[in-house]
């Protein structure tokens, strides 16, 4: 890749995605024999065993309405039964194939559906940015406002445009997802994550990409 790769001033370096979880959301799996990558959640995305969940956690709570249960676990574990399978239904898998030449997203609720797909030749780039996620909590009559560090890992066409594929707080992990990944499509990474307490301007930022890549 040259220095003066005009794709790098053409590509927009804030956060594409404005969201992010705090947790590892997806994890990349190579079979290299096969000439496939997939990222993919980390809840088991397994149909039956999420069903399973959501009707325990239905059980159980029509269980403590019934005997007016008041234990903050079973509430939590309620919670838990209810909510993983809600969330794991809209999570996306992202498939990379060579054999086809295609990438593309696909959810559990429509396995056979591409959401989004391209073409594995127009992936200029791998980019992992970070950004700040701000939450609200509210502590009696106090609204406090906090916030998280995240990172995004997007990919980059050769016209700059760009597609977020996860986004979450684990940067050791995300970083080593979009090296995988990037050595598995034989294009190079635009990674520009810093300390949070070191504010960068884009045109730094810009300028780190272009170091890095020398």
């Amino acid at each position: 890749m040259e220095n003066d790769d005009p794709v790098i001033t053409r590509t927009n370096w804030t956060p594409l995605a404005l969201r992010g979880h705090s947790w590892p959301t997806h994890r990349l799996v190579i079979d290299e024999a096969g000439g496939w990558a997939e990222l993919r959640p980390n809840v088991p995305l397994n149909r039956p065993l999420l069903i399973l969940s959501e009707v325990s956690g239905l059980v159980l709570l029509i269980w403590q309405f019934i005997t007016d249960g008041q234990g903050s676990a079973f509430a939590l574990l309620t919670i838990l039964l209810i909510a993983t399978p809600i969330f794991g239904f809209t999570l996306r898998t992202v498939v990379f194939d060579f054999r086809s030449g295609w990438f593309w997203e696909q959810r559990l609720v429509a396995p056979s559906k591409r959401l989004v797909e391209g073409r594995l030749s127009s992936i200029h780039a791998v980019q992992v940015i970070p950004e700040r996620v701000f939450t609200g909590d509210t502590y009696g009559m106090t609204y406090r406002r906090t916030f998280f560090m995240s990172y995004e890992l997007n990919l980059v066409n050769h016209r700059g445009g760009r597609l977020n594929l996860i986004d979450h707080a684990i940067l050791s992990w995300l970083r080593q997802d979009a090296h995988r990944l990037a050595q598995f499509l034989d294009v190079p990474v635009w990674d520009i994550t810093w300390d949070s307490d070191n504010a960068q301007t884009m045109n730094e930022l810009k300028m780190q990409v272009l170091d890095n890549i020398r």
